[in-house]
């Protein structure tokens, strides 16, 4: 029997495991999960397979080579993904002649019994066999029905429980006869589940459902792949490729461990609680590995701390450092001696992590990351009541001020910073939790300064806007600086107030952007959905708080946005935003305010359809840009997610659904990449000096430079050549800051560093 390996996933939400390798490559207890496919085919009698590749496709050719485990093996890429279904097609010619062969995803990890799934086949003469497998909660999955004869008589693709009529899913674990391929449509992308299934349930073919109790994992998200490890630890699932190491107790006696045998531990390293180390690791003294994924060659140096996290290959944690629950640490990655991440941080590839120190250090700086004084962002109490006490003196009039609504310990900060404005002679008004673009829109509301408060652990963050809801210029920030260097009258003069309506103005000037929603069906995800759908309700949308049949889905992010119809995937932010700005212009729009580093192609785009450009920080600046920063309020959609969405919707409502899908699958990707360059703060200056040298006209790559460092922006129509071009250009600045140390003589400086950005680059799946 032959079978037929499915791995040109890119594995977007396994980011950055998988910036440097195909998700089938992604290691559990150091094999790659393909790995467990391929012997799990070999011990059912399967000697050859064909793999469909088309992310890192060499990759997975230049490891696996001409057979693995007993399996001879070929290769088919797909240069432009054609589904699962329409990949399957692409190698009918190597199935001619079997009378049923096997599909499989070569990124899930499994135990079924294949052979008595054939037996079933062939018994039932079935045309397609599914095999089956029981979740506790299948809402992440195809739920299958079938009937007392294990007939399938319909699909669910992630149903909500109103939908959920069984717990059988659908594990993409297939026997087909080759007949079934002729329903699919030759060089066209199709989908077993979504397309091709469905079809021939229509037109009579037999589908069956085989229940196996095996292990069965999909390797799709962060913590699947945790569970996964895990799992394989404790013995729920069946391996047949054997381990390249060792499960042993952990070094507190309890939870399993596994150790690969090139894997060393010193004596007083602890490794506990279903740690994985993976070949090449080194665990020296004093350092504690728990609950932790060490991919190869990664290293602990003393007293280094990984604790429910990932360390990708060739990572390395300095002296001292700290990677806390749920971050993730790219490849070739540093953390400096003391250095640490925050919870959840996710590092990418080639991070080097120290301690944050400005560039200037008189007064109170507006950084990228909250207002600073000295080495790091962040603010005393009594640090921040001087910076109040300095807004109250700079601006005549109320003082707006919110907190995180992610960190309750931010309101604690925020009245510190309060009791200084009331110093400083002004009234405090107090607009409760929220976030940094509804702090934004309130500014420009009601024409009053502001500031948002978040939580840096011991300090408080604090990022400031001006009347017109963008931030404060360079020349506001040093005033601000000098004010607080001053003492002030220590007699309350100013009142503290309480605004809470700020939220309902905002869903109000939502829902008027949407326009009229004529009762059309939206389904709403993501950490900003909860405010964008009530605007949706009260402009008249019909809303869903999960995904649904022939709907428009809209996940909604901080700094990203994603549609789906149907579970098809249309585009997300930048190809959006490109797209409802040719809307706007065909609308008759033609002058257009964008944020200074918006991509490169949006002003291309407009200026040549006839349109101007003005351009706008949203960043402190000393640019003369007055005009601009007042019209960039009217077209908040340019810069503010929760708007853009807004906006999408109104398309959405007066556009017929079907043309709709096909003008924004016509429209182009536009992938942005950002990298963070830290030059020594002596060269910063004469660095930039050479920018201008670096760029070809036609690389869209630009240098954004900061109080920590300078960040690279790329974009590109592919993830890839984004890519590229970021990283080529932080070598050549490395290359340049070289030449500059050597003439001035200096000692040899860190390597280029490079930090998570609020605004991530695209994570579309």
């Amino acid at each position: 029997m032959k079978a037929v390996i499915l791995a040109g996933g890119r594995g977007e939400r396994l980011r950055p495991i998988t910036d440097t390798r195909p998700k089938p490559l992604v290691p559990i207890l150091a094999r790659p999960v393909m790995d467990y496919c391929l012997a799990l085919l070999a011990h059912h009698g399967v000697d050859e397979a064909v793999v469909t590749t088309h992310y890192l496709a060499h990759q997975i050719r230049r490891y696996y080579g001409e057979s693995a485990f007993g399996v001879r093996l070929s290769y088919t890429v797909e240069d432009t993904p054609l589904g699962t279904a329409g990949g399957v097609k692409k190698v009918a010619d190597f199935l001619a002649g079997e009378d049923v062969f096997i599909v499989m995803s070569g990124d899930a990890l499994c135990d079924f019994d294949l052979s008595r799934a054939a037996a079933f086949h062939k018994e039932k003469d079935a045309d397609v066999t599914i095999i089956l497998s029981s979740v506790k909660t299948p809402l992440e999955y195809g739920v299958v029905l079938s009937d007392t004869m294990e007939r399938i008589f319909a699909f669910s693709e992630k149903p909500d429980w109103s939908e959920t009529f069984s717990d059988q899913v659908n594990t993409g674990v297939y026997l087909l006869s080759p007949r079934v391929l002729e329903r699919v449509p030759d060089d066209t992308p199709f989908d077993f589940a979504h397309d091709l299934f469905p079809l021939l349930l229509q037109e009579g073919y037999s589908l069956f459902g085989y229940k196996d109790d095996g292990y069965w994992c999909d390797i799709g998200k962060i913590p699947s792949l945790y569970r996964c490890s895990r799992d394989l630890l404790q013995g729920k699932a069946q391996s047949f490729a054997p381990l390249r190491g060792s499960v042993q107790p952990g070094s507190d006696g309890k939870a399993p461990v596994f150790i690969a045998h090139e894997a060393s531990v010193e004596s007083g390293a602890s490794v506990q609680d279903y740690s994985v180390l993976s070949p090449g690791v080194k665990v020296k003294k004093g350092s504690r590995v728990t609950a932790s994924i060490v991919l190869d060659n990664a290293r602990l140096e003393e007293g280094s701390v990984a604790d429910g996290a990932i360390l990708c290959e060739d990572s390395v944690l300095g002296e001292n450092a700290v990677v806390r629950p749920g971050s993730v640490i790219g490849a070739q990655s540093r953390l400096d001696k003391g250095a640490g991440t925050d919870r959840g941080q996710i590092l990418p590839v080639q991070s080097h992590l120290v301690a944050q120190r400005a560039f200037e250090e008189e007064g109170f700086l507006f950084t990228e990351e909250g207002a600073a004084v000295g080495d790091a962002p962040g603010l005393s109490d009594e640090q921040a009541d001087r910076l109040g006490g300095a807004f109250a003196r700079t601006f005549a009039g109320e003082v707006l001020v919110m907190w995180d609504e992610n960190k309750k310990s931010s309101a604690g900060h925020a009245l510190y910073f309060a009791a200084g404005v009331m110093r400083g002679g002004q009234n405090a008004l107090l607009l409760g939790e929220g976030n940094r673009e509804l702090l934004s829109f309130a500014s420009h509301k009601y024409r009053l300064p502001g500031v948002y408060v978040s939580d840096g652990g011991n300090k408080g963050l604090y990022f400031v806007f001006a009347r017109d809801g963008i931030p404060l210029t360079r020349r506001e920030v040093l005033q601000l600086s000098r004010l607080a260097e001053q003492p002030s009258d220590a007699d309350v003069k100013g009142s503290l107030l309480r605004r809470g309506d700020i939220t309902e103005a905002y869903v109000e000037a939502l829902a008027k952007e949407m326009g009229d929603g004529a009762g059309v069906a939206v389904a709403f995800r993501g950490p900003r959905a909860k405010l964008v759908s009530r605007a949706a309700e009260k402009a008249g949308f019909s809303v869903y708080s999960e995904k649904r049949d022939h709907i428009f889905q809209l996940e909604v992010y901080p700094q990203s946005l994603k549609l789906y119809f149907d579970g098809e995937h249309l585009g997300a932010t930048e190809k959006i935003r490109l797209f409802l700005i040719e809307e706007a212009i065909c609308a008759g729009q033609r002058n257009f305010v964008l944020p200074r580093f918006a991509p490169a192609f949006f002003s291309e785009h407009i200026r040549s359809r006839g349109g101007s450009v003005e351009t706008v920080s949203l960043g402190h600046t000393s640019f003369p840009e007055k005009a601009a920063r007042e019209n960039a309020a009217k077209q908040r959609f340019l810069f503010d997610t929760s708007f853009l969405a807004a906006r999408l919707l109104r398309t959405i409502s007066a556009m017929n659904p079907q043309k709709l899908c096909e003008r924004l699958r016509a429209a182009p990707e536009i992938y942005v990449s950002e990298l963070f360059y830290y030059p020594s703060e002596e060269n910063k200056a004469k660095l930039l000096g050479f920018a201008d040298t670096l760029f070809e006209e036609s690389e869209k790559v630009r240098l954004d430079p900061g109080f920590f460092g300078i960040r690279i922006v790329s974009e590109a129509f592919s993830f890839e050549a984004a890519l590229d071009h970021a990283f080529e250009t932080r070598g050549k600045l490395n290359e340049i800051e070289k030449n500059i140390r050597g003439s001035n003589n200096e000692s040899p400086h860190p390597s280029p560093l490079e930090r998570k950005h609020p605004a991530p680059a695209k994570t579309d799946d």
